[in-house]
């Protein structure tokens, strides 16, 4: 009799596996194989439901939008406006050691746009979220006309944050990068 196998199950712990590889290697380590080893199986049990390295690649990226949406929408709960600004951009950051592996993750993923069509398709996704996120944050805090010059203001102060976090990790614990945001936000007029 075959075994039950749960694929909604199977596809979240194939994700998530390669989100640590991912993180922990790099975009060179992100193969099916490497996903594969880290679940503790063959090549087969990732590639019935990810026949190709773009298409888990693609996946990782809608999971973790899905993510996003689900984890702002808890922290946000019962915040106005500029709570909820402030709460987006510190969920943005690398905060804690987890965290920061994940975003040097993204970074060295970010460093191979332009060599694969799966890592340019996760910079552009990644940029066009976390730019729709910031959009809707501002709107009800900035003028109409000045709301697309906030998000940029935002996305690059957060990026250089992020960076240097993950360039310089030492050098730039949470206490730094909270305050740093704190000035931006004070010189953008949004506190």
């Amino acid at each position: 009799m075959p075994r039950y196998v749960d694929h909604d199950q199977r596809r979240a712990d194939i994700v998530e596996a390669a989100k640590h590889v991912l993180a922990n290697g790099g975009p060179a380590e992100l193969t099916i194989r490497s996903v594969a080893k880290r679940l503790g199986g063959s090549i087969t049990l990732v590639t019935h439901f990810y026949p190709t390295r773009p298409e888990l690649m693609r996946a990782v990226v809608t999971a973790m939008n899905e993510a996003y949406d689900t984890e702002l929408a808890d922290l946000e709960t019962g915040a106005d406006a500029h709570g909820r600004l402030r709460i987006l951009l510190e969920w943005m950051l690398p905060l804690t050691d987890q965290e920061w592996v994940n975003e040097s993750g993204r970074v060295q993923l970010l460093s191979q746009r332009g060599k694969d069509a799966s890592f340019e398709e996760f910079a552009d996704s990644t940029d066009a979220r976390m730019r729709d996120l910031l959009r809707r944050h501002l709107e009800p805090l900035v003028p109409e006309d000045r709301v697309e010059t906030y998000v940029d203001l935002l996305r690059v102060t957060v990026n250089g944050i992020v960076l240097a976090a993950v360039e310089h990790h030492d050098d730039w614990p949470a206490k730094r990068q909270l305050a740093v945001l704190e000035e931006a936000l004070t010189a953008f007029g949004l506190r």
